[in-house]
């Protein structure tokens, strides 16, 4: 005969109810107050307008579980969240409080975040995220694990609604590193931790750096984010901006060389050479930024011969394919300056290069947004087709005099094809030579009618002024009707 297994419990600890005292409103702002001189306020403060941060449901407290024994059971939740002003726009946030219980993620932790969201994207407002967490309260079980799931699905929600710029200001590891990956810029702290798994494990410090946008001082990084929310629209319904252009709509480059380096073409083009450039150290043989252009605020992808001769690997080709996505979702136009050898030939490359060159296309393609696309070197095999090519729905496709376009280098196409044709009398360098004027010509991807125009650098930047200019009344609602009955 079996015996029945012992299911007496001694439940009292558990269920019987505990009645205390309420504390007053005075009471709770005095508690409050004592958070006032706290890290997490201080970084509040460096981003917001003096004085405009406004608190949400600041006396939310910590939900213990019964199994923890602590002596701060009358704490306030470990997150603080509230809405103000950067550069006079209305900006929603969020700042875990390492200060309060480790930072540590639960369900009021989560609840607040979302209903700051809820409140964000009905404002029609962005949103910054400063992270700052020991991660899950373990003893509130799996509530705290959906904790993230419902962070994550405010972010998905609010992604190409409102702008998201996420501050590393301290430790961002496992899921969390996760949810900051999903905003639309990921800014990191010196010092700050940032990983799914730690290096101590894995022996890969910095791993998840490739998503960080701009790394910094603490100070510095939330000059960046007041910059790039003074620059970027509060919303996706905004449309295109044009601004008064604070520099010469016709203003002359000069006889100068833009090719080699990214960033000297992004300054020569850009109204007063400003700009703001995103992930420098992911991917550099690309730059992706930022800028007004004749008064219109657009982004800017070029590639660098100065790295690896321009040519694409799979994560340049991620890259720019999110920057354009975030671009179309907020009605940034996007310019390309091409100067590439095509791509980068690597075995570690092979693995993940068709589904990110995929990614590329589709964003290229799907993007509404007026696009133009010069280039300024070389464009060699399919950095001329992924790069913003016509037929993949640019506006306007320019080339400089000196640039060259082919399926295969001048030296490459000569010895494919013209290797029969070296004798004492002709060189192998004259053959070159004559590829370069003849078959990856701009003249003769003009007459395939794949480029608009061939202009002079000294002209450039007036003409992409122009251009911009000219195609700022572009309706994405117009564009996406026309795709309908026209073809790309």
């Amino acid at each position: 005969m079996l015996k029945k297994a012992n299911r007496e419990f001694v439940l009292d600890k558990y269920t019987k109810p505990q009645i205390c005292a309420l504390p007053g409103a005075a009471e709770l702002r005095a508690a409050l107050a004592e958070s006032e001189g706290s890290d997490v306020r201080a970084e509040l403060a460096l981003l917001f307008d003096k004085d405009t941060f406004v608190e949400t449901s600041a006396y939310t407290k910590r939900g213990f579980s019964e199994f923890l024994a602590t002596e701060k059971s009358n704490e306030f939740e470990s997150v603080i969240t509230g809405y103000g002003a950067i550069d006079g726009k209305l900006v929603f946030a969020f700042a875990e409080d390492a200060s309060r219980i480790g930072g540590s993620i639960d369900e009021r932790h989560a609840k607040k975040i979302t209903d700051l969201y809820a409140l964000a994207v009905s404002n029609g407002a962005p949103v910054i995220g400063i992270f700052n967490s020991n991660g899950t309260d373990v003893f509130a079980g799996t509530s705290a694990l959906a904790a993230y799931g419902k962070i994550m699905a405010a972010v998905n929600s609010a992604s190409g609604v409102v702008p998201q710029i996420a501050l590393v200001a301290g430790k961002c590891i496992g899921t969390s590193s996760a949810i900051a990956s999903m905003f639309d810029v990921t800014v990191k702290a010196d010092g700050a931790q940032l990983y799914v798994t730690s290096p101590e494990l894995t022996g890969a410090d910095g791993a998840q750096d490739a998503i960080v946008a701009y790394k910094g001082e603490l100070k510095n990084c939330a000059g960046y984010i007041r910059s790039l929310v003074s620059f970027l629209p509060v919303n996706s319904s905004v449309g295109i901006d044009v601004i008064d252009c604070p520099d010469n709509l016709s203003r002359k480059l000069g006889d100068v060389d833009l090719t080699g380096d990214a960033l000297t073409a992004i300054s020569a083009v850009a109204d007063n050479g400003i700009f703001y450039e995103l992930s420098s150290a992911y991917a550099p043989v690309v730059a992706t930024a930022f800028t007004s252009i004749g008064g219109v605020k657009c982004g800017i992808v070029a590639t660098s011969r100065a790295k690896d001769d321009g040519k694409l690997t799979a994560s340049a080709a991620k890259k720019i394919a999110k920057f354009v996505n975030f671009c179309n979702a907020f009605s940034l136009p996007v310019v390309t300056l091409v100067d590439s050898m095509g791509l980068a030939i690597d075995k570690e490359n092979e693995s993940e290069f068709a589904p990110a060159l995929a990614k590329l296309a589709f964003a290229y393609a799907g993007a509404d947004v007026p696009k133009v696309t010069v280039i300024m070197g070389r464009a060699i095999g399919a950095s001329f087709v992924l790069l913003g090519s016509k037929s993949l729905g640019a506006d306007l496709v320019y080339s400089l005099d000196t640039a060259e376009i082919a399926a295969l280098a001048a030296d490459s196409g000569v010895a494919f094809a013209w290797d029969k044709y070296i004798t004492e009398e002709k060189t192998r360098d004259e053959l070159v030579s004559e590829w370069k004027m003849t078959v990856s010509s701009p003249a003769n991807a003009a007459a395939s009618g794949e480029i608009d125009d061939i202009i002079d650098t000294n002209e450039l930047r007036a003409r992409l002024c122009s251009a911009l200019l000219m195609l700022s009344g572009k309706s994405a609602a117009y564009a996406k009707a026309c795709r309908k009955v026209l073809p790309l």
